[in-house]
């Protein structure tokens, strides 16, 4: 459960159930006009974005073979993944957009423990309950396996759940992974809006 003491962050909603959180978060998701804008100007654009961030890791990543993408919306990430070297990705989401993002929940992932040698996501700030996709996480990546996240800051939009008041703590959230690099993103982030970039490992 999420602990409203938790200092890392703090919460933006209050819900009476974690249908209506469900719920309010499809509201971003299923809109038509956000949809037109993902996969039209912003299609290949958050592409180059994703491959650009992620070539700075590339060498440690085309040796993957088995990644997830969590929050993926309508997959720019999956496809960035794929056009570096990965073969095998999959992203999911709260909404469906195939053929890269299936219907999937950051906090009961539909995938047996140590399936992924990859997994990514700049979701974070849209968990209910950052612990319980932190475990997630935790069990669903293989040893040796790399967790990368892309952080925000600063305050995001409506659809934010959890504001980061203390991004070293994060660390703590995630153990017993491994941090292996921590970088400030913002620069080369663009309309994606992302600071800072966390890597982690799995130890074997």
């Amino acid at each position: 459960m999420f602990k409203k003491n938790y200092k890392l962050m703090e919460r933006t909603h209050t819900y009476k159930n974690y249908e209506d959180y469900v719920n309010y978060q499809l509201k971003k998701t299923s809109d038509k006009t956000k949809q037109a804008k993902w996969l039209g100007p912003e299609w290949k654009l958050k592409i180059n974005i994703f491959k650009n961030l992620f070539k700075s890791n590339q060498n440690e990543i085309e040796q993957k073979t088995n990644a997830i993408c969590l929050g993926s919306r309508t997959g720019q990430e999956v496809v960035a993944l794929k056009e570096i070297g990965v073969n095998n990705v999959i992203g999911i989401d709260l909404h469906e957009f195939k053929p890269y993002t299936i219907k999937g929940d950051i906090h009961d992932i539909a995938f047996n423990n140590e399936t992924f040698d990859l997994v990514f996501t700049n979701i974070f700030d849209h968990s209910l309950y950052p612990e319980k996709m932190a475990s997630e996480v935790n069990r669903i990546l293989t040893k040796d396996g790399m967790f990368i996240i892309h952080l925000q800051e600063r305050p995001g939009d409506k659809y934010t759940e959890i504001n980061i008041t203390d991004m070293e703590k994060i660390v703590e959230l995630f153990s017993p992974l491994k941090l292996l690099k921590k970088t400030d993103i913002r620069k080369s982030s663009g309309i994606i809006a992302m600071d800072v970039e966390l890597i982690f490992v799995r130890e074997s």
